[in-house]
């Protein structure tokens, strides 16, 4: 658990969101229920069709070897992770910043796609500011995921501001 309870929330902990690689693997589909005379909603997740596969995998079963993973990293439960910080070590390294600035295009993407909104220049300049500091990465993540939120609320406000006063 990091210090940031919208990354935690968000992208961590979600269910629809893969921990490895931090794209959207599931997307909320609402489907009618009929009861009685009225009509009730309920939302449910499916898998997203393009960042997702269904395919066989080693299984203890056979009826459990097909799975949905992720087609980006492969993980199959949206709570698996891969790598650890040391695979991030070396902000010098020109692999490990490919790899760290793809986590955070993957990370504004699916807050985007949630609804989240964020200003992309202030998570990125916070994220990548952290991690030259050798920070964690999911405190980088977590620090920009934060300060991109209150960034983008801000600009938000005075955008409506500037409409009020036309």
């Amino acid at each position: 658990m990091t210090q940031s309870p919208a990354y935690d929330e968000h992208l961590l902990e979600a269910s629809d969101v893969c921990k490895n690689c931090l794209r959207r693997i599931r997307v909320e589909r609402v489907d009618p229920t009929r009861s009685g005379m009225g009509v009730e909603y309920e939302t449910h997740m499916s898998r997203h069709e393009t960042n997702t596969e269904i395919d066989w995998g080693p299984a203890e079963s056979v009826t459990d070897q097909q799975g949905t993973f992720c087609t980006h990293c492969g993980t199959e439960s949206a709570f698996d992770r891969l790598w650890d910080d040391v695979d991030f070590a070396d902000p010098q390294l020109p692999a490990d910043e490919a790899k760290f600035k793809e986590l955070c295009k993957n990370a504004m993407r699916s807050l985007e796609a949630k609804g989240v909104s964020i200003d992309r220049h202030a998570f990125a300049t916070a994220a990548l500011s952290n991690w030259d500091d050798h920070a964690p990465v999911d405190e980088c993540l977590g620090a920009a995921t934060e300060h991109a939120i209150v960034v983008g609320a801000m600009s938000s406000g005075t955008k409506r501001e500037a409409v009020v006063q036309r």
